[in-house]
């Protein structure tokens, strides 16, 4: 069979058609910055979602075997009068595309595609819908109609069986799919050009846009850029971007003086070009001196599946299931540590981290956290979901302190921040000897599903181990803290 082009490959070429070659010819090229078990989950969840959707349509037959035979087995159930197929396939013109659910409409088929986000993402289901359509109705099927099904956002869950007809929302993107159509018709016919070139592009596109924007491919076709370049200034895009890459100034100490940058761009390559960091000793301390002792150092770690796994919860509402704490009792008493870890996917688990939380963390002190949009919002729905707790979690939200705001407020910058306020990367630069690198675990998103996996799938081998891992993980979060804050306080 010659190389085919499927939905997936078209949203890559899309992203970059020099990206969607290397993939199409050499994918042991591309790169891919999630690990596989988190790439597993989220194909899996995928999976939990479609299963629901299903249930939409009670008479759909799903079918069975990949491509040549699911083709086959789809011409079959058409042939036998089927009202509903799950997985119809069809290849024709080297395009291969499987639609969620075909059902028949009249003389026609009405196509739907089952996505696990909130809503409607007109910049990548549209054309995925667009292209869909193209590859049935090449195939000879009338397509009557467009339908995505995609989660409710105001879904709340309730008790253990999900309606699919609560969960879901179905959205007729007929029109949006007709007006996008040339666009796809033209943009497949230059992917499949594309797919049968033999020699690899010289270039990427993306060499003109936002580091945001570049596909996985980028530092492959573009080997003349630095790992850390002009793109790493913060908001550095458009027409100030494309004037650097025009005359091939990448690196930030290349950046000519009479250049205009924002006032955070020019502290950000005036450090680069000094290789000094800017310190603003007085506002630091005036920072520092308005928190109050004791001090609580603390890091949630929470999960978003698109199934609810709590009564109560929206999909993907993040769940906390750990924390880790370390209490700075006065500025020279012994730092202590608590924590707690949740072992199930139960509300009775979740109640008691709650209430041992609030037995941790007494009603005077500062809260001092990275980032407090996030923590500030879990605690929020804390509250929410635990009434009685509610006066607690309000309390702590009026002591947060937001240890990040030194750092985006440009108090600190050292060129090792490289522009970033992230944590992971201040860390490195003032505290060297504490590193995420050796550890079991060392990201967010790993964090998440290898707890999810233990705590809700029936396989508990190794939760033992899984546990110890994420208690260490969640306390170097906090730990991490500990040692930035230290080394302001000693400014």
């Amino acid at each position: 069979m010659s190389m085919l082009l499927s939905k997936s490959d078209f949203l890559r070429y899309r992203i970059c058609p020099s990206y969607f070659w290397l993939w199409k010819h050499e994918s042991d090229l591309v790169p891919d910055n999630s690990t596989e078990e988190v790439r597993d989950n989220k194909f899996e969840q995928g999976n939990q979602v479609e299963a629901i959707a299903r249930r939409l349509f009670p008479r759909g037959v799903l079918v069975e075997g990949y491509n040549i035979q699911a083709q086959a087995n789809t011409n079959k159930l058409v042939a036998d009068g089927a009202a509903v197929i799950f997985q119809a396939t069809v290849i024709e013109d080297n395009l291969l595309a499987m639609a969620d659910v075909l059902e028949r409409d009249g003389n026609g088929w009405i196509l739907y595609e089952v996505k696990s986000s909130g809503e409607v993402k007109k910049d990548i289901h549209i054309p995925d819908m667009a292209f869909q359509k193209i590859a049935f109705e090449r195939a000879g099927y009338t397509i009557n109609g467009t339908r995505i099904i995609h989660l409710n956002k105001e879904f709340v869950r309730h008790g253990k069986s999900i309606d699919p007809h609560a969960y879901f929302v179905t959205e007729n993107v007929d029109t949006a799919v007709s007006t996008i159509r040339p666009e796809v018709e033209s943009q497949i016919a230059l992917a499949l050009e594309n797919m049968s070139q033999a020699k690899a592009p010289a270039t990427c596109p993306c060499r003109l846009l936002s580091r945001g924007k570049h596909c996985p491919t980028f530092a492959y076709f573009n080997q003349d850029i630095p790992e850390y370049s002009v793109y790493d200034i913060s908001r550095m895009q458009g027409k100030k971007l494309a004037e650097l890459i025009d005359n091939e100034v990448f690196l930030t100490t290349d950046i000519p003086d009479d250049f205009t940058l924002s006032p955070n761009q020019t502290i950000q390559v005036s450090v680069d070009k000094s290789g000094r960091a800017i310190i603003n000793r007085d506002k630091i301390h005036t920072e520092l001196a308005q928190l109050e002792y004791p001090l609580y150092f603390i890091d949630y770690e929470s999960v978003n599946p698109a199934i609810p796994m709590l009564d109560n919860t929206r999909p993907h509402q993040q769940v906390v299931f750990q924390y880790s704490l370390h209490i700075l009792d006065a500025p020279d008493a012994e730092l202590r540590h608590t924590e707690f870890l949740c072992r199930d996917d139960t509300t009775e688990s979740l109640h008691e981290l709650v209430a041992q939380m609030r037995q941790d963390i007494p009603t005077s002190g500062s809260v001092i956290v990275w980032n407090k949009s996030f923590e500030h919002t879990r605690n929020t729905e804390l509250g929410q979901l635990f009434p009685e707790f509610k006066d607690f979690f309000e309390n702590v939200n009026s002591r947060v302190y937001d240890l990040m705001d030194i750092f985006r407020k440009n108090y600190y910058v050292e060129p090792g921040f490289r522009g970033s306020n992230s944590i992971k990367d201040v860390l490195p630069v003032l505290a060297p000897h504490l590193s995420y690198k050796d550890l079991a675990i060392g990201k967010g998103d790993l964090a998440s599903v290898r707890w999810y996996e233990i705590a809700v799938g029936e396989d508990k081998s190794g939760a033992d181990q899984v546990f110890a891992d994420l208690l260490e993980y969640c306390k170097l979060d906090t730990l991490a803290m500990v040692e930035i804050f230290n080394v302001l306080r000693r400014l």
